[in-house]
């Protein structure tokens, strides 16, 4: 192509050029921002899908503890109850006093009840920890005193004519759902249960009861 003698040559693309080229960089970044949305709603609708799924089988462990002296028969008894809608894995279970594990189940006894009590007792106990489904109970610690000769005892030992009933005493369980979700509650904890991100080494349970029965049978077989 010849350019005529006095003509400058341009190198600037014409406006519907200019043109073409702004309107498909505008559909482009519009396109760009519609998909990042998408995948923000995609994003929101996932979690919302996994809350919903969370929600249908979340447990809710419940620590009670306490002497029934009202009708027969009488006890002292430790509770956990799941009141959610889902399994509850128990990892953990431990009761302390003053903040401090009862290590040895004598520490625990003589912390809830006076000796004559505990002579005239019966003691029934299993493992606290393992899996408890949604709407059950499980009582790991109960003593029974069978009829009513006991309540006289029993209400002078609430009233505190031997000292604080239970000072001190606590249970603290930690247990998760089927997602792997934990929590920690205890019996003085009235609240909300605490999210912990975990209740300790996968399959390794941490059980203070299951603790107890092995102490007193070894000194059974000692006694032997």
């Amino acid at each position: 192509m010849t350019i005529p003698e006095g003509a400058v040559a341009s190198s600037r693309p014409s406006r519907s050029l200019l043109k073409r080229i702004d309107i498909g960089l505008l559909t482009g970044f519009c396109a760009v921002i519609i998909s990042f949305m998408a995948l923000i709603v995609a994003y929101y609708q996932t979690r919302m899908a996994q809350d919903t799924q969370k929600a249908s089988v979340l447990p809710i462990i419940q620590v009670d503890m306490g002497y029934n002296h009202e009708t027969p028969p009488l006890t002292f008894e430790i509770k956990l109850t799941n009141s959610g809608v889902g399994i509850a894995y128990i990892q953990r279970v431990r009761p302390t006093i003053n903040g401090q594990s009862a290590a040895d189940y004598t520490d625990l006894q003589n912390a809830v009840m006076n000796g004559r009590m505990r002579m005239n007792a019966t003691l029934v106990e299993r493992p606290g920890a393992g899996y408890l489904p949604a709407g059950e109970s499980l009582i790991p610690w109960q003593y029974n005193w069978g009829g009513v000769s006991e309540r006289n005892e029993i209400l002078a030992y609430l009233r505190g004519t031997y000292g604080p009933p239970m000072q001190g005493v606590d249970v603290e369980v930690c247990y998760c759902s089927v997602f792997n979700d934990c929590w920690e509650t205890s019996y003085e904890n009235k609240g909300k249960p605490k999210p912990v991100a975990t209740c300790g080494p996968d399959d390794v349970r941490e059980d203070h009861f299951l603790n107890y029965i092995e102490q007193r049978a070894d000194q059974a077989v000692s006694k032997e």
